[in-house]
């Protein structure tokens, strides 16, 4: 018997350290799986925050487009206005077209009456000439004369008087009319300087409206103009938004199930190392050695909840996201404590997640778990420090896409994204 015991104990102390290598082979292989998902966790994490971007950039599009609507809404205002102002203008030089052409009729009458007076009193300018040369030529002045004294009786005398009476009557009648035609040419000439003034004025008053109407012209031209920049460039924003969207959602797609293939491999290693881990418990439990007990997670912060895991509206992008984690209200600089005991993993900076810092907790109350820090202002501790529960890891900020000063917790059970509030005390 003596001989037999420690026997027996060397060949239990055997399977234990054979137990214990097996288990310590599958937790290094759950921890490089764990290392490996942790990567890919962070570049899904990436491209889903790019998709998240995508959806900003797209949303800034949106808004890029109801601007160019607001401007295409104001250019048409503008343009129906100066249509307006067109119709208005053009429909004022059709007047003042009218009103030129009258003035120009009257004007070419009045002419025409000017000219027709002035061969009137040419006319009649000429027959008082010549009758004056015919007078002159016949010496009529000494007619008076000859006719008293040539007269040999008294009926011839008063037959040359009245001879000479009707000769010097008929200049007068030409003198009589010569005036006459004189004052009407004098009339139709200021009849011919007042249509020509109405015919300046109606033609000044034409191409003035010309103008207006030109300019109010290219004051529609100029509002068809900006309204096509502005269809323009709403048709660009959205065609370089839906690009990008589709480029980020390939992606997101490609990496996503690159993770689904790594957590089916750590949802593996973690169930091997389950039972290797209850195998050696056994063994443990059959050699009187106590049993190792595990704590659960601890609160990282103290603070209020301001957002749940699941969906919700993406208070930077509006649009309705899964929310992958717990949000803990607390102010920038607060010292974040490690949920439990493990190894920093890894820390990088993400554009949608800021400061990130992801610990490795190995087994925690019989389930592998992994927790990630992210929107930190800083690191406390750098990659591949082992640290206790309790620890400080980081501090509270508010990088990346943040709204404010907070704590973004996420937590992975057996390689599976999970709820991490139900696992907080």
């Amino acid at each position: 018997m003596r001989t037999v015991r420690p026997a027996r104990k060397l060949m239990g102390l055997v399977c234990a350290v054979a137990i214990f290598f097996a288990v310590s082979t599958l937790t290094a292989q759950a921890e490089d799986l764990n290392a490996a998902k942790s990567r890919i966790d962070a570049a899904v994490a990436d491209a889903k925050t790019n998709v998240d971007q995508s959806s900003s950039v797209l949303q800034a599009a949106n808004d890029r487009v109801a601007e160019a609507q607001a401007r295409v809404a104001d250019a048409q205002a503008v343009l129906d206005a100066a249509q307006a102002e067109v119709d208005k203008a053009e429909a004022v030089a059709a007047e003042k077209a009218a009103e030129l052409e009258q003035a120009n009729k009257e004007l070419a009458q009045a002419q025409a009456e000017e000219a027709q007076g002035q061969a009137k009193v040419d006319a009649q300018k000429d027959a008082v000439a010549d009758y004056a040369r015919s007078i002159y030529q016949d010496n009529f002045p000494l007619i008076s004369v000859a006719t008293l004294i040539n007269t040999k009786t008294t009926a011839t005398l008063a037959n040359r008087v009245q001879w000479t009476d009707t000769v010097l009557t008929t200049n007068q009648v030409d003198l009589d009319n010569l005036r006459v035609l004189q004052a009407e040419l004098a009339s139709a000439r200021a009849n011919s300087e007042l249509a020509q003034a109405r015919a300046d004025q109606a033609q000044q008053e034409a191409d003035a409206q010309l103008e207006a109407t030109q300019n109010v012209q290219e004051a529609a031209q100029q509002a068809r103009d900006d309204l096509q920049a502005a269809l323009d460039e709403q048709q660009q924003a959205q065609t370089a938004a839906k690009d990008a969207l589709d480029a980020d959602q390939a992606q997101l797609a490609q990496m996503q199930a690159e993770q689904a293939d790594v957590n089916a491999r750590i949802a593996e290693e973690a169930r091997k190392a389950e039972e290797a881990r209850k195998a050696e418990a056994a063994k443990a439990a059959g050699s009187g050695s106590p049993a190792v007990s595990s704590s659960g997670l601890i609160w990282p912060v103290n603070g209020p909840i301001t957002s749940l895991y699941g969906y919700r509206i993406h208070p930077i992008y509006g649009t309705r996201l899964f929310h992958d984690g717990l949000d803990i209200g607390a102010g920038c600089g607060v010292p974040i404590k490690a949920a439990a005991s493990g190894r920093v993993s890894q820390e990088y900076y993400s554009s949608g997640y800021g400061y990130r810092l992801f610990i490795d907790h190995g087994w925690v109350g019989g389930q592998y778990m992994t927790t990630a820090y992210n929107h930190m202002s800083g690191y406390a501790v750098p990659a591949g420090t082992w640290v206790s529960q309790g620890q400080t890891v980081g501090y509270v900020g508010t990088t990346g896409a943040s709204t404010g000063c907070h704590l973004h917790l996420m937590l992975w059970v057996g390689g599976t994204m999970t709820n991490v509030l139900s696992y907080l005390p």
